[in-house]
């Protein structure tokens, strides 16, 4: 069994719960106060977290218990987004607060995949100089079935590849930080069991939509991607061949490759005829609805281009998932 480091359970801990005291860390974590005394004094030397000044003194009288936060800006990330014909890079400190961010129009395909993670690698290397601290890793998202474990793309219609590409190892070598590759609905759910760390989120749906017309590389497709992120018991959930999260809609009638019960001529207006958008909706509103109900999720979340698309989804949805249940 992989044994947890002390030093990153204490690490992980102060993010989650800022201002514990060297004693309420031994407490929570069920540790001896020499082992947590050793460790954070060693993670404070590194400049990892550091000590808050003492409140006042108890009623009781003594000396209060320092409180210990995380650096934020110990060290920052760089995330890339890539979806067809665009991307969008960000680099953020270890508090989530975006530092840097870049955006734009181009194919990134399996031809170009390496160089191009490569060239916005050094390129925010370079922004970030200004910054302190240092850089802890680069995480790529993108659209597909991918093991993130191997770093290897099984399957992805934006990138092109129709058979298994073995990324990490290729561009681990390149880069001199850790790298990792994830399906972009993925990247959303860990996102969410991350940054809501005060919650302990359990069984979630992260609905991912993407409206991409104007795209040629997508728009064979219909201009329309969806895909779900699934977090079951805490963990994101994979599937036998990571290919969980996947979607097509249980309306689909044709053998085509659609997503949803509609044709391309009217996925080409989804955006500009509201109903095109209404019936695009309740059938994707269905589909989720019976995968909430079936599978018992506290919470779903939705992202993507439908969060500024101007038309009211929760709204359809929530009236879906009332529909759908017993």
């Amino acid at each position: 069994m992989l044994k947890i480091r002390n030093d990153t359970r204490i690490v992980r801990t102060l993010w989650q719960y800022p201002k514990l005291s060297r004693i309420e860390l031994s407490n929570r974590l069920g540790l001896d106060k020499s082992t947590v005394t050793v460790e954070v004094s060693r993670l404070i030397e590194n400049g990892v977290i550091e000590e808050l000044p003492e409140g006042p003194p108890s009623k009781s009288g003594g000396r209060k218990p320092t409180p210990l936060v995380m650096n934020k800006d110990y060290g920052f990330l760089i995330g890339i987004a890539i979806q067809s014909g665009h991307y969008t890079a960000v680099a953020v400190n270890l508090a989530g607060e975006f530092l840097e961010t870049k955006e734009e129009d181009v194919v990134i395909d399996k031809d170009n995949l390496a160089i191009s993670i490569q060239l916005i690698y050094w390129e925010f290397r370079n922004r970030l100089s200004k910054y302190p601290g240092i850089l802890l890793g680069v995480g790529v998202g993108a659209g597909g079935f991918i093991n993130p474990k191997d770093g290897t793309i099984l399957f992805s219609v934006p990138l092109k590849i129709t058979e298994p590409l073995i990324v990490l190892e290729e561009i681990s070598r390149k880069l001199d930080v850790p790298f990792t590759i994830e399906n972009n609905a993925n990247c959303c759910a860990w996102g969410e069991l991350a940054f809501h760390k005060h919650t302990e989120l359990k069984n979630i749906l992260f609905v991912l939509v993407e409206f991409k017309q104007a795209l040629v590389p997508h728009a064979e497709y219909g201009g329309v991607g969806v895909g779900f992120g699934l977090v079951l018991n805490g963990k994101v959930h994979y599937g036998s061949n990571y290919s969980a999260g996947e979607f097509r809609s249980v309306l689909c009638t044709m053998d085509d490759d659609l997503q949803v019960a509609l044709s391309r001529d009217e996925l080409s207006r989804v955006l500009s005829d509201p109903e095109v958008f209404d019936r695009f909706a309740i059938d994707l509103a269905r589909n989720i609805a019976m995968l909430v109900n079936t599978l018992d999720f506290s919470q779903v979340f939705i992202g993507g281009d439908i969060e500024s698309c101007g038309f009211d989804f929760c709204r359809i949805l929530e009236r879906e998932i009332d529909s759908n249940w017993m």
